[in-house]
């Protein structure tokens, strides 16, 4: 019975552990941020990797969320510069092949920063992005997520935002 017992308890075990890697999360419940590459509307392919050396802030939007993406982008682009990573990505899930090349001339044209295109939405899926809205996600040095917001962007967010960023610069 003994070893029955110890027997249950380390496959318990072992499906914990797999299900804990399975999910990303790390031993204090937070998320490990997944590494990717996209391209960009230029057709430069850009790798997010972490760990980095910087906080990064990860801004998701469809073509209804990206009209809240300025009130988040904004902000944070004049507070920090350089000294995050801040990278734009467009949730492009179901836009059709032959619609794509429109689409990357349109957003060409109306931004003046790399944004990344996320076809095929798996990168949006991973982050958890809600259609429709903006979605933040700040993401540490040693590559936990430790916030995510979503919608329009306020005040009150974007300086709770702020401090998180100095918190873990």
């Amino acid at each position: 019975m003994k070893e029955l017992f110890s027997a249950r308890a380390l496959m318990c075990t072992s499906l914990l552990l797999f299900a804990v890697h399975a999910t990303g999360l790390t031993g204090n419940g937070q998320s490990q941020a997944i590494n990717f590459d996209l391209k960009d509307q230029n057709d430069r392919q850009v790798s997010v990797k972490f760990p980095s050396d910087r906080v990064a802030i990860l801004i998701f939007g469809d073509r209804k969320g990206s009209e809240q993406i300025d009130g988040w982008s904004g902000p944070i682009y004049k507070r920090y510069g350089n000294n995050i990573y801040l990278f734009g990505i467009a949730s492009l899930t179901g836009v059709p092949g032959a619609a794509r090349p429109l689409v990357r001339r349109l957003i060409r044209r109306q931004t003046n920063f790399p944004v990344l295109l996320d076809w095929g939405g798996k990168v949006s899926k991973a982050y958890s992005y809600e259609a429709g809205k903006a979605t933040v996600v700040m993401v540490g040095k040693d590559g936990r997520i430790l916030s995510r917001r979503t919608g329009k962007a306020t005040v009150a967010e974007i300086n709770k935002l702020f401090r998180e960023i100095d918190a873990n610069q």
